[in-house]
């Protein structure tokens, strides 16, 4: 009488365990959580994180992605993405969808300062994490294709 449920709460406790065990670290919906709120309290203490903390950047974004923000630094310089008075916006997740190598977050930005955004956040799985390969701004060229264009 009692084998049942005892074999069954087994098989619910190891299956668990299994895909637990898969997980690997944040999704990709927490990995651009995760790096917003981290870019966020690094302009807001006074780091430009692009240029003095690197190192910590590679742990959210691809080798590509970083050279791909290096073409385009001084655009980067002068918008409201790297002053922290002006930027307001808070991050919501509107949609994801990914399979085991590659995955697209549609996200949205607004704030009071820096208006409403929408964008499509491109990601790769390396080493078992998600990583930020390119972002697009909906309607407009991606930070990788512009800076292919800019040369």
């Amino acid at each position: 009488m009692f084998g049942l449920p005892r074999k069954t709460s087994s098989l619910i406790i190891a299956t668990c365990a299994l895909l637990t065990g898969c997980q690997r670290g944040p999704n990709p919906a927490d990995t651009i959580r995760n790096a917003y709120g981290w870019y966020l309290r690094e302009l807001r203490s006074g780091v430009n994180p692009l240029e003095q903390k690197r190192a910590e950047l590679k742990q959210f974004v691809t080798d590509n992605f970083l050279a791909s923000i290096d073409n385009i630094r001084p655009e980067l310089e002068a918008s409201p993405f790297m002053d922290a008075q002006s930027f307001d916006a808070k991050l919501s997740i509107e949609k994801v969808t990914s399979d085991r190598r590659a995955a697209t977050v549609r996200i949205g930005l607004s704030g009071r300062l820096s208006g409403q955004h929408a964008l499509n956040v491109y990601l790769l799985k390396v080493d078992g994490r998600w990583k930020v390969d390119d972002v697009k701004l909906l309607e407009q060229l991606s930070l990788a294709e512009k800076s292919e264009r800019n040369g």
